[in-house]
């Protein structure tokens, strides 16, 4: 997050027509009135608001900024770029309504919702919503009305800090004036006590799908704007966040009715792990991985989330000796929700990595150090059991797309192996599928900064 972060501040203070971007908050009604009432269509859904807060966009840039501390000396420039983007829209409502001090601000929502569990059972889960709105002579809160609704998918975490209800999104900042719907994955928010099914693709689509009617019904009850009348829906994301839009694209071109219903436009995916079974081929065939926590993280959901497949083996077959004398702090660390990627990555590096030479970068390690030699063979049952549970989230077959999908990516990328990104445009050609690859090699996480700025720049 924080090399995200670093990159974001190079490149946007590096564009000097920023302060020019367009936000789409120019066209609303500066007394806050939508030009419509949306969809009637769409019924009213259970809800239940925790908490309601409205922040200055001034003081929501402080509090992801401080995120990261103070010590880059952008930092008060960075502030600048990002706020100036509302001054437009700040200076058309002075017009509009007379009013001398208007000051633009986020409203965030913290609400629950009813949706399933893996094993398909009813669970109530946490999201966020956030939409703008401005303040009058700072106090006064008026809603403005969104252009679009974005469900927002976040990338990979592994501390419960992060997510969507408890932290302050960076992607918030980059989607320009929409009603932007964030939820909590299982395992997060009023969930964190359960494990999350990472890369499980079918339940996190589904748990985001369910967010949707649960933010649309509470932000017509509670804003005093409406969502401006052709609006369309797009779903977006990041990461793991890229899998699970399109996983979310691909539930609702299965349910041609339901997308239809919600005015699906398209999504847009950044270097997502689409293919499970393909991610880990790749590992496998580079003999190295640069972000270790994926891997327990990924065996842990599927043997969580496949118990009839792979119930009768034992995980710990699969893992060198060396790992299994931290395998239980390391799952103890990822069901905790109390530890970052990071932390967990440098485990790895300090109590699992043997060898170290100069084909290995610092944030590398063989994977011969963490899998036993079950791991590598091909006609073992017990392999071939968890490739068929890592097929079951192949998000390249078993559906055709209806809407457009564009996918960004990096032949640089270390994390999420770029071929995942190729695999979705063999499957489904250019008629549905736009590819957008950085212009020069990065990593993963550059990639994901790099698609932020486009967010920012080019808007949705």
């Amino acid at each position: 997050m924080k090399r995200i972060f670093i990159l974001l501040t190079s490149l946007l203070l590096s564009v000097t027509f920023l302060s020019c971007n367009k936000n789409k908050g120019e066209e609303v009604d500066g007394n806050g009135n939508g030009s419509g009432n949306g969809n009637e269509d769409i019924e009213v859904s259970y809800y239940n608001v925790l908490s309601d807060n409205k922040f200055m966009v001034e003081d929501y840039v402080d509090i992801v900024l401080s995120d990261f501390g103070n010590s880059l000396p952008q930092i008060a420039s960075l502030k600048d770029v990002l706020v100036n983007t509302y001054v437009s829209t700040e200076n058309k409502i002075k017009s509009e309504t007379g009013i001398d001090n208007v000051k633009m601000g986020y409203r965030k929502v913290v609400y629950t919702y009813n949706t399933v569990a893996v094993d398909g059972s009813p669970i109530e889960l946490s999201s966020a919503a956030f939409w703008s709105g401005y303040f009058e002579n700072d106090s006064v809160w008026h809603d403005l009305s969104p252009d679009n609704i974005c469900l927002l998918e976040h990338y990979t975490i592994t501390s419960n800090d992060e997510c969507p209800t408890q932290g302050n999104p960076l992607e918030l900042l980059m989607t320009g004036n929409v009603l932007n719907i964030m939820p909590d994955y299982i395992g997060y928010g009023i969930t964190r006590d359960m494990p999350h099914p990472y890369l499980n693709h079918d339940v996190c689509a589904q748990n985001s799908i369910d967010a949707l009617p649960a933010a649309y019904s509470m932000f017509k009850d509670l804003s005093s704007a409406d969502v401006d009348n052709d609006w369309k829906l797009i779903v977006i994301g990041a990461s793991q966040g890229g899998a699970n839009a399109l996983a979310v694209h691909k539930y609702l071109d299965a349910h041609g009715d339901y997308a239809d219903k919600w005015r699906f436009e398209y999504s847009f995916a950044a270097a997502g792990p689409h293919n499970p079974s393909l991610t880990i081929e790749k590992y496998l065939e580079d003999g190295k991985v640069a972000y270790p926590v994926a891997l327990p993280f990924t065996i842990n959901s599927m043997f969580d989330s496949y118990p009839d497949i792979l119930g009768k083996y034992d995980v710990d077959d699969l893992f060198t000796d060396n790992y299994l004398k931290v395998k239980d702090s390391i799952d103890r660390m990822l069901l905790s929700k109390d530890y970052t990627a990071a932390e967990i990555n440098n485990v790895f590096y300090e109590k699992v990595r043997l060898v170290e030479d100069e084909n290995l970068a610092d944030d590398e390690i063989y994977l011969t150090d963490i899998f036993s030699d079950v791991m590598f063979d091909k006609d073992s049952d017990f392999v071939n059991d968890l490739y068929k549970c890592l097929d079951k989230n192949d998000l390249t077959k078993g559906w055709t797309p209806r809407h457009p999908i564009k996918i960004f990516y990096s032949k640089g990328d270390r994390t999420v192996p770029y071929e995942n990104s190729v695999a979705v445009y063999d499957a489904f050609g250019s008629d549905v599928v736009t590819v957008i690859e950085t212009p020069d090699p990065v990593d993963h996480f550059m990639t994901c900064g790099l698609w932020m700025v486009k967010l920012f720049i080019e808007g949705l």
